[in-house]
Protein backbone atom coordinates (compact mmCIF):
# COMPACT_ATOMS: atom_id res chain seq x y z
CA UNK A 1 0.00 0.00 0.00
CA UNK A 2 1.49 3.22 -1.13
CA UNK A 3 1.76 6.24 1.56
CA UNK A 4 -1.01 8.20 -0.44
CA UNK A 5 -3.57 5.49 0.37
CA UNK A 6 -2.22 4.94 3.85
CA UNK A 7 -5.05 6.73 6.37
CA UNK A 8 -3.04 9.61 8.47
CA UNK A 9 -2.69 8.24 12.02
CA UNK A 10 -4.71 11.34 13.14
CA UNK A 11 -7.90 10.40 11.23
CA UNK A 12 -7.69 6.51 12.93
CA UNK A 13 -7.72 8.57 16.20
CA UNK A 14 -10.53 11.24 15.03
CA UNK A 15 -12.91 7.74 14.53
CA UNK A 16 -11.16 6.14 17.73
CA UNK A 17 -12.81 9.25 19.38
CA UNK A 18 -15.81 9.33 17.63
CA UNK A 19 -16.23 5.32 18.44
CA UNK A 20 -15.45 5.91 21.94
CA UNK A 21 -17.91 8.85 22.10
CA UNK A 22 -20.76 6.94 20.30
CA UNK A 23 -20.39 3.85 22.31
CA UNK A 24 -20.08 5.49 25.69
CA UNK A 25 -23.67 8.22 24.50
CA UNK A 26 -25.43 4.82 23.03
CA UNK A 27 -24.61 2.92 26.01
CA UNK A 28 -25.81 4.66 28.61
CA UNK A 29 -29.42 6.21 26.88
CA UNK A 30 -29.65 1.96 26.77
CA UNK A 31 -28.90 1.76 30.68
CA UNK A 32 -31.12 5.37 31.77
CA UNK A 33 -33.89 3.53 29.71
CA UNK A 34 -33.24 -0.22 30.57
CA UNK A 35 -32.43 0.00 34.51
CA UNK A 36 -33.65 3.19 35.69
CA UNK A 37 -33.81 2.37 39.30
CA UNK A 38 -29.91 2.10 38.69
CA UNK A 39 -29.27 5.59 38.41
CA UNK A 40 -32.19 7.07 39.66
CA UNK A 41 -30.45 7.62 43.16
CA UNK A 42 -28.38 10.00 41.75
CA UNK A 43 -31.13 12.49 40.28
CA UNK A 44 -31.39 14.77 43.13
CA UNK A 45 -34.94 14.23 45.26
CA UNK A 46 -36.37 17.85 43.67
CA UNK A 47 -36.50 16.49 40.30
CA UNK A 48 -38.44 13.74 38.92
CA UNK A 49 -36.48 10.88 37.93
CA UNK A 50 -37.85 9.01 35.71
CA UNK A 51 -38.41 12.19 33.13
CA UNK A 52 -34.53 13.20 33.89
CA UNK A 53 -33.67 9.89 32.72
CA UNK A 54 -35.32 9.44 29.92
CA UNK A 55 -34.55 13.46 28.39
CA UNK A 56 -31.05 12.21 29.35
CA UNK A 57 -31.24 9.15 27.61
CA UNK A 58 -32.61 11.18 24.47
CA UNK A 59 -29.75 13.82 24.63
CA UNK A 60 -27.33 10.95 24.78
CA UNK A 61 -28.78 9.30 21.80
CA UNK A 62 -28.39 12.30 19.91
CA UNK A 63 -24.72 12.75 20.86
CA UNK A 64 -24.10 8.60 19.99
CA UNK A 65 -25.38 9.05 16.70
CA UNK A 66 -24.10 12.48 15.78
CA UNK A 67 -20.71 11.24 16.66
CA UNK A 68 -20.79 9.06 14.22
CA UNK A 69 -21.50 11.49 10.94
CA UNK A 70 -18.44 13.32 10.10
CA UNK A 71 -20.49 16.88 9.92
CA UNK A 72 -21.76 16.59 13.33
CA UNK A 73 -18.45 14.95 15.00
CA UNK A 74 -16.74 18.14 16.36
CA UNK A 75 -20.28 19.15 17.45
CA UNK A 76 -21.08 15.76 19.12
CA UNK A 77 -17.42 16.14 20.51
CA UNK A 78 -18.53 19.32 22.51
CA UNK A 79 -21.75 18.07 23.53
CA UNK A 80 -20.28 14.95 24.80
CA UNK A 81 -17.61 16.90 27.33
CA UNK A 82 -20.07 19.56 28.50
CA UNK A 83 -22.46 16.66 29.37
CA UNK A 84 -19.75 14.81 30.85
CA UNK A 85 -18.77 17.58 32.64
CA UNK A 86 -22.64 18.43 33.96
CA UNK A 87 -22.54 14.59 35.70
CA UNK A 88 -19.14 15.56 37.36
CA UNK A 89 -20.86 17.02 40.33
CA UNK A 90 -22.67 13.89 40.88
CA UNK A 91 -19.44 11.72 40.78
CA UNK A 92 -18.06 13.97 43.13
CA UNK A 93 -20.69 13.91 45.32
CA UNK A 94 -20.68 10.27 45.22
CA UNK A 95 -16.76 10.15 45.54
CA UNK A 96 -17.42 11.88 49.02
CA UNK A 97 -20.41 10.04 50.35
CA UNK A 98 -19.81 7.66 53.22
CA UNK A 99 -22.12 5.62 51.08
CA UNK A 100 -21.50 5.75 47.69
CA UNK A 101 -24.17 4.67 45.09
CA UNK A 102 -21.52 2.65 43.26
CA UNK A 103 -19.71 0.06 45.35
CA UNK A 104 -17.13 0.11 46.34
CA UNK A 105 -15.95 2.94 47.48
CA UNK A 106 -12.96 2.86 44.96
CA UNK A 107 -15.62 2.55 42.21
CA UNK A 108 -16.50 6.39 42.85
CA UNK A 109 -13.11 7.31 42.50
CA UNK A 110 -12.55 5.50 39.28
CA UNK A 111 -15.80 7.06 37.93
CA UNK A 112 -14.37 10.64 38.82
CA UNK A 113 -11.35 9.67 36.83
CA UNK A 114 -13.26 8.35 33.83
CA UNK A 115 -15.38 11.45 33.72
CA UNK A 116 -11.72 13.71 33.59
CA UNK A 117 -11.27 11.42 30.67
CA UNK A 118 -14.01 11.64 28.88
CA UNK A 119 -14.45 15.38 29.37
CA UNK A 120 -10.65 15.49 27.30
CA UNK A 121 -12.15 13.22 24.41
CA UNK A 122 -14.51 14.95 24.03
CA UNK A 123 -12.89 18.17 23.89
CA UNK A 124 -10.15 17.00 21.55
CA UNK A 125 -12.80 15.97 19.46
CA UNK A 126 -14.23 19.08 19.23
CA UNK A 127 -10.85 20.56 18.44
CA UNK A 128 -10.18 18.51 15.59
CA UNK A 129 -13.27 20.38 13.56
CA UNK A 130 -10.93 22.54 11.77
CA UNK A 131 -8.63 19.54 10.02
Amino acid sequence: MTNAKRRPLGAVAGWGLALLVAVVMLAGAFGHLTRPEYFAVLVPHFLPAALVLKATAVVQIAIGLAALWPRSRALAGLAFALLCAAYMPLHLWDFFRPDPVFPPPGAAAVRVIVQIAFIAAGLTLWSRRAR
